[in-house]
């Protein structure tokens, strides 16, 4: 059993992986974000939820509760017009763009009915929306990038003298997955990494509450060499992973997510301790945008080859594994939207088999949004490979 499976098994919180779930419900302007239920105190390698619940509300502008920690803060004007740009920027990447790709996932994802509920996403940063959006159903989920997990700091922390300052570095932060779809990492590092925060958590735990979910349980974890997770103090000094429980307040059961500091590059294949810990996790569906052509390189052949090797689909933007590489005898593959040449500095990663794929009658459907690197400036497009399954083998053979 996989120490995915086996984490559910904690009879102190009763999480178990195995319910049904229901599609995420975004939170409208102004509504009272979720309220966490009471948590026994922390142990040193957990956060305490109830902390994690009111500072995501807080730092995704929804009003938290009544005797929180946050109550003040939340009468200064500073965060009431954070809030309401927030709620803006919001509601105009719902109407705008979140509900065609909704469209998107019931018109093309859903009818496969696969029997995968496990989604790994490579060099995702914390696009926890992109994620959630494209595949609802999922219970578990593996992020993988080269963001710093970061901490959850105490209330006191955020200062009424500076929060216009700090509420701004939050604002920037976070404002390219509505304009780009996407996180920028160099604007992350210039606005997160030693200004406003240590790393990604927070923001995670942010979009998860404005995606209407509750956090249950989080706590920070290390990997072993044989892919098994341990607890690890949340004093250390940079974290290599944290695991977080979440799930819609009408749900009774958690869903998982994992975010792992990581290099995808040659250390996959010399550290084995992730490519193990993925595998104990069975065959998951793979998302990959805006993934800086990384798959396409040599140094990330290791990644590669488990991504081909282990999916049983692969919703991925021009970023991804290159077109060539989905071989008929192996992938069945659905295109999307209208390729267009990569920008710079990418201009070299133009696939010219791709291209003439799209040029053949019938091949490609309609994407109905835009995605990734150009998005807003130049057409979109999206491949969606879904494996072919081998035929069963003959008696005697």
């Amino acid at each position: 059993m996989s120490s995915a499976h086996s984490a559910f098994r904690t009879p102190r919180r009763g999480l178990a992986l195995l319910a049904a779930m229901v599609s995420v419900v975004p939170l409208c302007p102004g509504q009272r974000g979720p309220q966490a239920p009471a948590a026994a105190p922390p142990a040193d390698s957990e956060i305490a939820p109830q902390l994690c619940n009111d500072t995501a509300n807080f730092l995704g502008g929804l009003k938290g509760r009544t005797d929180g920690p946050f109550r003040d803060l939340e009468d200064t004007e500073a965060w009431k017009n954070y809030a309401a740009q927030f709620n803006k920027s919001w509601e105009n990447s719902r109407n705008k763009q979140f509900q065609a790709v909704d469209a998107f996932q019931k018109r093309e994802l859903a009818p496969l009915h696969t029997d995968s509920k496990y989604l790994f996403y490579p060099f995702s940063g914390p696009d926890i929306l992109y994620a959630q959006h494209f595949f609802p159903d999922a219970r578990l989920m593996v992020f993988a990038a080269q963001e710093n997990v970061g901490d959850v700091l105490a209330p006191e922390t955020y200062k009424p003298a500076n929060i216009d300052k700090e509420l701004d570095g939050w604002r920037e932060g976070i404002k390219s997955i509505f304009d780009r779809t996407f996180f920028v990492t160099s604007e992350m590092d210039q606005q997160f990494h030693g200004k406003v925060h240590d790393g990604i958590l927070p923001l995670m735990l942010l979009l998860l509450a404005r995606n209407g979910n509750v956090i249950d349980y989080v706590r920070y974890i290390r990997l072993t060499e044989n892919g098994d997770f341990v607890p690890e103090a949340i004093n250390v000094p940079r974290h290599h992973g944290v695991e977080i429980h979440y799930r819609h307040p009408s749900e009774t059961q958690s869903r998982i997510l994992y975010y792992f500091k990581t290099d995808l590059a040659g250390p996959f294949a010399k550290d084995p301790s992730f490519s193990r810990f993925l595998t104990r996790q069975g065959r998951p569906d793979t998302l990959i945008k805006s993934a800086s052509f990384l798959l396409h390189w040599a140094q990330f052949a290791a990644i590669r080859e488990y991504i081909l090797g282990n999916s049983n689909l692969i919703l991925q933007d021009d970023t991804g594994v290159p077109y060539r590489m989905l071989k008929p005898k192996d992938w069945q593959v659905q295109l999307y939207g209208e390729y267009s040449h990569p920008d710079k500095p990418f201009t070299n990663e133009w696939q010219t088999d791709l291209a003439d794929a799209f040029k053949e009658p019938g091949r490609v459907k309609e994407l109905g949004f835009v995605l990734g690197y150009g998005s807003r400036r130049r057409p979109s497009s999206m491949m969606l490979a879904t494996r072919i399954a081998a035929p069963p083998a003959q008696p005697g053979n």
